[in-house]
């Protein structure tokens, strides 16, 4: 959650998905990060979905 932008995790998570970087991930709510508290979450929200990608194609190739 971002309280400075007002954001959501799930809106967070959404813009996340195939995001390289926490700007990518702002850049796409339409907001700049602001106090920087929110950062490190985000920032792990990218690696869970990275995560979860990388799971999913190594299912789609089995």
């Amino acid at each position: 959650m971002c309280i400075c932008n007002a954001l959501k995790d799930r809106e967070l998570a959404a813009a996340s998905g195939d995001a390289r970087t926490v700007a990518d991930v702002f850049k796409r709510c339409g907001r700049r990060p602001q106090c920087g508290k929110c950062l490190p979450d985000v920032a792990q929200m990218i690696e869970d979905a990275r995560e979860v990608e990388g799971g999913a194609q190594t299912v789609a190739a089995e």
